[in-house]
């Protein structure tokens, strides 16, 4: 069988691990890269690449980092490719390139759809306590997370998972599977599941202010958020009079150096920081 052409849009850590396994799958054949415009800067002010953009460096891929992708219509036009695929890109595609693959564009969903759409399906699980996730292959379409569903699965999200395993658990699967899900769907075998409209949740993008923590919350409420923004922004709350990061807490009582009173208890930290200083990390 020939290679099948990939085109593979990401951008974080979640995109590069899933990423990796078809770069090493015999089957594919990786044409080009595209992450989102490197942003970030290390203490000497050098430019920090991101995690796709280093593999692509890495394999010696081409890659390309648009402001927006509609920036590079021409460059893909002029590839042959079978499919174009994202996972976590953080861009919307243009329905000029979605026409692009000869044979889907797709897309590699962090929720179990029709719950949730939107940029952060994750971290919503979490917030509403949910007991399980997974992962929507889905068909991408000009109406955000609206495609038809190809391929799923679902895992179960425990009681400590915090927004970092949950994404570890997730990335970690779609590699075992995706190599394959991507031949079945070439090969013609797989069966499509319509989204019912009216079944449909939003996820919407995390803001900074979402993330904070109020001593009126319940110890419930307050230790979902924590759970679902420890990778970021990294839910805070304002104790004397100082901004606190808290990264996991329980409500186990234990010998933490610091407790924080919510309306029906305690949350005891495990992993925290204050503004401008060290992250502690209290081993239990």
């Amino acid at each position: 069988m020939k290679k099948i052409r990939l085109v593979l849009a990401g951008t974080g850590n979640f995109s590069r691990k899933i990423f990796i396994s078809l770069i090493k799958d015999s089957r594919f054949e990786v044409v080009a890269f595209i992450s989102q415009p490197n942003k970030e800067l290390d203490r000497n002010k050098n430019v920090i690449l991101t995690p796709v953009a280093s593999l692509a460096n890495e394999f010696n891929i081409k890659l390309f980092q648009p402001n927006r992708t509609k920036e590079i219509y021409e460059q893909l036009a002029a590839m042959e490719f079978d499919f174009f695929i994202t996972a976590a890109f953080g861009q919307l595609i243009p329905n000029s390139i979605l026409k692009l693959p000869k044979i889907l564009p797709l897309n590699v969903h962090g929720s179990i759809l029709e719950k949730y759409r939107g940029a952060a399906p994750i971290q919503h699980a979490l917030l509403n306590d949910d007991n399980k996730t997974g992962i929507s292959l889905i068909e991408m379409i000009d109406k955000m997370d609206a495609g038809d569903i190809l391929k799923e699965f679902q895992i179960e999200i425990k009681k400590d998972d915090s927004a970092l395993e949950v994404f570890d658990k997730l990335a970690n699967k779609t590699s075992e599977l995706i190599g394959d899900w991507i031949v079945d769907i070439y090969n013609g075998n797989y069966i499509r599941r319509i989204q019912d409209e009216n079944l449909v949740t939003f996820a919407p993008k995390i803001k900074n202010e979402d993330a904070q923590l109020f001593n009126q919350m319940t110890t419930n409420e307050a230790l979902n958020k924590i759970r679902a923004f420890n990778d970021q922004p990294g839910a805070f709350i304002m104790h004397n009079n100082k901004r606190l990061k808290i990264y996991r807490a329980t409500k186990n009582k234990i010998k933490s150096p610091l407790k924080i009173a919510f309306l029906d208890g305690f949350l005891y930290l495990i992993e925290y920081q204050f503004e401008g200083k060290k992250k502690i990390l209290h081993e239990i």
